[in-house]
């Protein structure tokens, strides 16, 4: 009787400590962009560790940026998390927060911090914020600590429900200000126009300019160049502050200026920086050799995103009367149909490209005849959708110019 107490007292502590050990958890989550619960993040992949780093099971988000653990015996653990998603969301007010953070100006969260650490050293200094203003967005260089940054976990199941849930947060590296969207829309603020202005003799000197007549604290902007047309000799700023590169073999320009003084900024956006070129023939009249590209930006002075803003580029003339072209668009907003009115002093043809807000083509007219004069070109916007567009009058012929513009579509 006393050997069958003494078994039956073993087998209860068995029974206790085996059901601890051998205990099956569940453990489910969503995994949200910044903790944004509008913004569910897919294909994560979500690994789960014991403390020796031995993987104990791993699984992929699903669409609504859900995943789920099953099976998992009790111990500690912890999360890790990576994925292929392309990254984004990254842009010149992202570098001016984190100039603002080492200033001591404004403070980070626990996430921001780990999303303004770009070379994940434990530091958000001014390493970083070269990293993302110089090396990111001027010199396309990837960041040291890789595209992205996720929220690691410590699970204790020892201490835990047997089910429990864990919602996890990831962002792109460098994306301070939260503005990545799944799809990699990117809405371009700025619009380009063309002003004239006389080609030199050795070496010609292009203004790029905006239509913003204040102070501003920073801008970068992507341009495109005519390669088979002109060389960059040199491209100068405000100040030393200023950086920029030339791809030659793409053609593309990216500039980015930060004002890092203490003052108030003395720059007007009236006169960004300064391409200097070479190259330029006498043979045509106008040449249209620089051109907008996405992704750019212009702060003010109260430190504002500025909107609806125009970036004016250089149509180069040799000592002759270019075209002369104005393009008015009525009625604004518009129900049924727009008009174009336009006048030119020679005759020529013209391509209308119309867009929404996101960059999407939504309708393209490719040839329209125009005579010398005033004349009327009228546009069908009656199935389109009430919000903003964007439009595009490109002119060709012996000379080029694009005019672009904004309207809006009514119910």
């Amino acid at each position: 009787m006393k050997n069958f107490k003494i078994l039956s007292v073993l087998l209860v502590v068995i029974l206790v400590f085996g059901n601890k050990i051998f205990a099956q958890n569940d453990l489910f989550g969503t995994y949200y962009y910044q903790d944004s619960i509008a913004v569910p993040l897919a294909d994560v992949n979500v690994e789960l560790y014991d403390l020796n780093d031995l993987l104990i099971a791993t699984t992929v988000t699903n669409s609504d940026g859900e995943y789920t653990f099953t099976g998992i015996p009790s111990g500690e653990f912890y999360i890790s998390s990576s994925t292929s998603i392309t990254s984004g969301g990254v842009d010149l007010y992202d570098a001016w927060l984190v100039f603002f953070y080492i200033r001591g100006w404004i403070d980070f969260n626990e996430m921001e911090f780990e999303v303004a650490d770009v070379n994940d050293n434990g530091h958000v200094n001014n390493q970083d914020f070269v990293a993302i203003l110089i090396n990111y967005l001027v010199g396309g260089q990837p960041f040291v600590g890789g595209e992205w940054e996720f929220e690691d976990m410590y699970v204790d199941f020892t201490s835990r429900d047997r089910t429990d849930t864990i919602d996890l947060w990831g962002s792109s590296h460098g994306d301070v200000e939260g503005i990545w969207e799944p799809s990699g829309r990117d809405i371009d603020l700025l619009r380009s126009s063309y002003y004239e202005s006389w080609k030199q003799e050795e070496t010609s000197k292009l203004v790029v300019a905006s239509d913003y007549n204040g102070y501003v604290n920073g801008f970068n902007l992507n341009l495109a160049y005519a390669t088979d047309e002109i060389s960059i000799v040199n491209i100068s700023g405000p100040d030393g502050n200023f950086g920029y590169s030339v791809d030659e073999e793409s053609g593309v320009i990216k500039v980015a200026w930060i004002n890092e003084s203490q003052g108030t900024s003395e720059i007007d956006g009236d006169q960004l920086f300064i391409i200097e070129v070479e190259g330029l023939t006498e043979e045509s009249s106008a040449e249209k050799v620089l051109f907008l590209l996405p992704g750019g930006m212009i702060i003010d002075s109260e430190n504002n995103k500025l909107d609806d803003t125009e970036i004016k580029l250089p149509l180069l003339a040799s000592k002759q009367t270019t075209d002369l072209v104005e393009v008015t668009a009525y009625p604004n907003p518009v129900v049924n149909k727009l008009n174009f009115n336009i006048q030119l002093n020679k005759q020529s043809y013209a391509s209308l490209s119309v867009y929404d807000l996101s960059g999407k083509l939504v309708n393209f007219i490719e040839y329209i005849a125009l005579h010398e004069g005033e004349q009327v070109v009228s546009f069908n916007a009656e199935d389109l959708l009430p919000g903003n567009y964007i439009y595009s009058f490109d002119l060709k012929g012996e000379n080029v110019m694009n005019i672009k513009g904004r309207f809006v579509k009514s119910n």
